[in-house]
């Protein structure tokens, strides 16, 4: 392992591979199919990501942002989760990420909205309130024929939050955080409609967590008040997302997580409800799992934390609404709650292994990555870890519909991978199939190189006719080039990343695959990987691409392509 290699940090090498991957992808003809991308970065954001593993995909994240020019794609990137605190080695990226949705060229309505509620949660400072309370300002003057843009624009001011440990400005700052908190008091007290109330109520819920409405409702008065409003709201399919928007932020970063009354949005996820909100409290409850703000809250008045993996059997037994199967995917349970519901989480995984062969697509793919996530968390047992890899391997081969396809390539499970299966996909006359084999080989070539585990790869080459013999690998003689990374390209990324910099344009890169590389490459010999891959393994669980058309990574100016 030479000197480069010793020096970049974990995160800063995933982040590499990160971006790499999206580099290649932007070379394959259907990522131009915005459906392709959406459903790409839909899957991507389902899959559990450690808070080291939310970050290290921000540089990526901000390249494809500064490349999105649809709508649909837009709300995927603003809803990326971004940890607190961050990493030092990705506040850069972060600030990145914040001058990419600045400089957005947001042509609409709907695209100015994305980029403010992207900009509202990625910046928390109080020196932004002005420019917010702007914002607000304006969108009240919207006209009432255009209510819904108006109540979307609210729902993502909605979503500003302190920034931990920050209390109420003083000084000169006071005065903006004061209108700031005044504007929201007055849309809570005079609602102009049954969303107004809600949204001004988070809005206020915000504020009262962080300790800045000393004199107004507290945080408990509030958390009810959100809870009946969402009960009481008789919400449409049209306004879902705005739905969605309102609350998206409601269960980030609660100081006080022992007041929430989960019992009375438990409630909300009966069959009785209608689906938009199950679909929106499924969400809510997976993301306190996912923050660990379960682990600390009493179940109503109870002392004990609350274990919701019963209520998630029951209700997966019956459910059958795709949107409310996606966000119930989001709930992974952790060890106290399998260990006290041993039948409950068999029976929840046993539920979502049948939901992986169902007939409609959409839920075949939430429920592989359910059951992906729930290897790398350890809820499956000896026997399950075995069915879930004899089924992979069964799906990989039979699956016919390209975006479960595009699915299963994110997944690298444990063992052996299976090239073969991948190779012959990518001559398949699906578009889409080429693109999800070349994701998987590509990733696997990246992960198994530079994670230490060459033998591996070595091995598999070997059975595959692809080596010489001598441990030299000639990985052009059934590889097609294009699946193998441009290491040299990974590196530069990796040194810029690890210096704080910004990548250098990919020119050179591009130019390297102009023409095949046929010199082998030498795989040193190193111990393989043996065991699952943990949510906390830094070096599993990824993919990785190259580089895009001649242009530089992050464009100071961007532009319409």
């Amino acid at each position: 392992m030479n000197e480069h290699h010793l020096s970049v940090s974990l995160l800063v090498r995933q982040a590499a591979r990160n971006l790499h991957r999206l580099e290649v992808l932007t070379e394959h003809p259907d990522w131009t199919d915005w459906v392709c991308r959406w459903h790409f970065w839909r899957t991507r954001r389902m899959m559990a990501m450690t808070p080291d593993e939310a970050a290290d995909w921000l540089p990526a994240v901000a390249f494809a942002v500064s490349r999105e020019r649809n709508a649909f794609v837009l709300p995927e990137f603003a809803r990326w989760p971004l940890p607190e605190p961050l990493p030092p080695e990705a506040l850069p990226w972060r600030d990145r990420l914040i001058q990419v949705w600045e400089q957005y060229p947001a042509a609409t309505t709907q695209e100015k909205t994305i980029r403010l509620a992207a900009l509202v949660r990625l910046d928390r400072r109080a020196e932004r309130l002005p420019e917010w309370l702007h914002e607000a300002r304006q969108a009240m003057d919207i006209k009432p024929e255009n209510r819904r843009l108006r109540l979307a624009a609210l729902a993502a001011l909605a979503g500003w939050r302190p920034r931990p440990g920050d209390g109420p400005p003083h000084g000169g700052k006071a005065e903006a955080a004061q209108a700031w908190v005044r504007f929201w008091e007055e849309r809570y007290r005079t609602p102009g409609s049954e969303p107004d109330g809600l949204i001004a109520a988070t809005a206020l819920l915000h504020l009262a967590e962080a300790g800045w409405l000393p004199s107004g409702p507290s945080p408990e008065r509030l958390q009810e008040e959100v809870r009946r409003r969402v009960q009481q709201w008789k919400t449409t399919y049209q306004y879902r997302l705005l739905f969605q928007m309102a609350l998206a932020s409601v269960p980030a970063g609660s100081p006080s997580p022992e007041q929430k009354d989960i019992t009375g949005w438990l409630e909300l996820t009966h069959e009785n409800v209608q689906w938009e909100k199950r679909e929106v409290v499924w969400d809510m409850l997976a993301a306190w799992q996912r923050e660990r703000i379960l682990e600390r809250s009493g179940r109503g008045r109870l002392p004990e934390p609350p274990l919701l993996l019963p209520d998630l059997a029951r209700a997966l037994k019956w459910e059958r609404n795709n949107d409310v199967l996606r966000a119930m995917a989001g709930y992974i349970p952790g060890a106290v709650e399998v260990s006290t519901h041993p039948e409950a989480a068999r029976a929840v995984v046993a539920r979502w292994e049948a939901l992986s062969r169902s007939d409609n697509w959409r839920t075949r793919r939430e429920a592989w990555v359910v059951r992906w996530n729930f290897l790398r968390a350890g809820v499956l047992t000896t026997g399950e870890q075995g069915r879930f890899d004899t089924d992979y391997m069964e799906a990989i081969g039979a699956e016919d519909d390209r975006d479960v396809l595009l699915a299963l390539a994110q997944i690298t499970p444990p063992g052996t991978f299976p090239l073969a299966i991948w190779t012959r996909l990518l001559s398949d006359q699906g578009n889409w199939h080429r693109l999800a084999a070349r994701l998987a080989i590509h990733g696997w070539l990246v992960d198994m190189t530079g994670g230490g585990q060459r033998r591996q790869v070595r091995q598999v080459l070997r059975r595959a006719g692809q080596d010489i013999g001598d441990g030299t690998v000639a990985p052009f003689i059934n590889l097609p080039p294009e699946v193998w990374p441009d290491f040299r390209r990974l590196r530069g990324i990796e040194t810029a990343l690890a210096a704080g910099h910004l990548p250098p344009p990919p020119d050179a890169a591009a130019e390297n695959r102009a023409t095949p590389r046929a010199v082998p490459a030498r795989l040193p010999e190193a111990d393989p990987q043996t065991g699952p891959p943990g949510i906390t393994d830094r070096t599993t669980g990824r993919t990785a691409g190259s580089e895009p058309p001649a242009r530089h990574l992050f464009p100071e100016v961007i532009r319409h392509e």
